[in-house]
């Protein structure tokens, strides 16, 4: 019950930070934007401590489950937010950055509490391997909204639209430009090394039963999504023109579209890394933590 009003706090302040930025929309308010960042910090320093007792709770924490895993990667976006945020405070990135920030979050509530399977595999190898995939997905969504961002402004700026008087202020073309090609290119090296650091885990567990077969759907998803980064990221640097404009953004938003298809054999099919069953790993545990795994963490 703890744990779920602590994800409540930090999930509202997240809300007040959106609606400010949607009120912005209509009206200009005096201190708006010290509120808005206050609500936000606000929300991701409760964010930080639910994390915390995570880890306090459980060795293998913040990574121990798929809703772990969900939730991590809201922090990430948030802190992602309000980097930005501090840069660009006129900018209304807020309107795209928040919403993903809450439907992870969102998300995160039906997803599994089973610890994965690599909480059974050596310590380094499940790590890496989620934080790896936990950061790739961090930068595809980054890439994806950056993409949304650039296609908008660039409807704005091609239609003769007002760009700043107007109440909703985007980074510039060239910025957003530079944020698809980066993107693109981390998230090709970051999911690479996840799937490489998730096939030397499946193979430290060969011969257990409780490995992952190759054929398992989220293995097979995540070789395709890398493989189609690779292959974007090559027409990228081999043909010019795929390195501006509305190709980069068109790549980075097809990348979207396969990490959701990651995403839903994540949280659709019990066998994500979950093999292992609940009592094999409560063996391996202390009763405090065993208590954690049986109760989840709402």
């Amino acid at each position: 019950m703890d744990s779920g009003i602590n994800m409540l706090c930090f999930s509202a302040c997240y809300a007040i930070a959106l609606a400010l930025e949607l009120l912005g929309l209509w009206r200009q308010i005096r201190l708006r934007r010290l509120v808005l960042f206050l609500a936000g910090a606000s929300g991701l320093v409760a964010h930080t401590w639910y994390l915390g007792k995570r880890v306090a709770e459980m060795p293998a924490a913040p990574l121990a489950s798929q809703q772990d895993w969900y939730i991590l990667a809201a922090w990430a976006l948030a802190a992602v937010y309000l980097v930005l945020k501090f840069y660009f405070p006129r900018s209304a990135m807020g309107l795209f950055m928040l919403p993903a920030v809450l439907v992870l979050i969102g998300v995160s509530r039906f997803t599994t509490t089973t610890p994965l399977a690599t909480f059974q595999s050596p310590r380094i190898w499940g790590q890496v391997h989620g934080v790896l995939l936990m950061l790739g997905t961090v930068v595809v969504l980054m890439g994806f909204l950056a993409g949304l961002m650039y296609l908008i402004q660039s409807y704005r700026l091609k239609n003769k639209l007002p760009l700043t008087q107007s109440r909703f202020q985007l980074p510039s073309l060239e910025w957003l430009e530079r944020m698809n090609s980066r993107s693109l290119g981390a998230a090709t090296l970051l999911v690479g090394g996840g799937l490489l650091t998730g096939i030397l885990s499946r193979l430290a567990q060969e011969g257990d039963q409780n490995f992952v077969p190759w054929t398992d759907p989220v293995v097979m998803s995540l070789a395709v999504m890398q493989l189609w980064l690779v292959v974007a990221e090559v027409f990228r640097l081999v043909y010019p023109a795929a390195r501006q404009g509305r190709k980069v953004a068109y790549l980075t938003l097809a990348a979207f579209g396969f990490l959701m298809l990651v995403l839903a054999a994540v949280t659709l099919r019990d066998s994500l890394h979950t093999k292992g069953e609940l009592g094999s790993v409560e063996a391996q545990v202390s009763p405090s933590t065993t208590n954690v795994l049986r109760g989840g963490l709402l």
